[in-house]
């Protein structure tokens, strides 16, 4: 015969196991961030010393940020402006020189536990080494972080193919396959500007793996279809997405491509484009 007692001892210990379950899979969320920012061109319609401060609150918040077209001079910027984010950065060239991929994390949240650069050509980790028919040395940055609150480890790749090889950037989205396998890592993030369109064979091959775009499987997208190359002029130019937050291992809640306007220009030619995912703790 069951008693009261033992009915509520019972019932204690169900909720127990029940709230240890719920615990173990808490969802927690990291925001995830791409930006193209522009190299710092004098030519430009909206000079670098004009925007930067629009940049760095562009970016300042979010967990994870993959930028691409970033000099050292803007770098070295946006580093002084922001103290709360680590950064790695590997210039093209290999030498301080150039442009760079940079990610910039969030040090409160995570632990950093790698990093590489390689080269998007035959022979990858040869130092500022041009690939197939790029004119131009291109790299990949690649972190390995841990993530403290949730125990997960986040390998994140960020990289900018070239704009004028075709053959370059099939190239490179191989690679980037073969490098965006899990290997020990729980979630795999995969930046950038990749210079194609979703449409293009690249992008197919890219995605033919467990690799998901952002922009199609978050749960929510800010507008019904947005671009991400736009030109510095917001008027009259609707640009195609070529920037890209491709993620296996954690599901994406929403994707959205920021709009930020200075003196009658967008701060970039490209928009910054950020998502949420979602990461079980373990």
């Amino acid at each position: 015969m069951i008693t009261r007692t033992t009915l509520f001892s019972l019932c204690l210990v169900f909720f127990s196991v029940y709230s240890a379950v719920l615990s173990a899979q808490t969802t927690l969320e990291v925001s995830l961030m791409t930006f193209n920012i522009r190299y710092d061109n004098p030519a430009d319609p909206l000079l670098w010393d004009t925007r930067k401060e629009e940049v760095t609150k562009a970016i300042a918040f979010f967990d994870i940020v993959g930028l691409q077209e970033a000099l050292p001079n803007q770098l070295e910027d946006l580093k002084s402006k922001m103290p709360w984010m680590s950064v790695y950065s590997e210039t093209r060239f290999g030498n301080g020189e150039g442009e760079a991929c940079p990610i910039m994390w969030q040090t409160k949240h995570f632990d950093l536990l790698h990093t590489e650069t390689r080269w998007l050509s035959e022979s990858w980790s040869d130092t500022a080494s041009i690939g197939w028919d790029a004119t131009m040395p291109r790299i990949a940055s690649i972190v390995s972080l841990h993530h403290k609150e949730s125990g997960q480890i986040i390998r994140v790749i960020n990289s900018h193919w070239s704009h004028v090889g075709e053959e370059a950037r099939q190239a490179s989205a191989a690679l980037i396959r073969s490098w965006a396998m899990k290997g020990g890592a729980d979630v795999v993030i995969v930046l950038g500007d990749f210079n194609a369109e979703p449409q293009s064979e690249e992008i197919s091959f890219l995605l033919s793996t467990n690799l998901k775009d952002s922009y199609d499987v978050a749960k929510t997208r800010c507008r019904k279809s947005f671009g991400t190359y736009t030109g510095f002029d917001p008027v009259g130019f609707a640009g195609p997405r070529i920037d890209y937050i491709l993620v296996d291992g954690a599901e994406v809640s929403w994707v959205c491509a920021d709009e930020y306007i200075k003196h009658g220009f967008y701060i970039s030619d490209h928009l910054p484009v950020h998502a949420f995912v979602s990461l079980k703790s373990q």
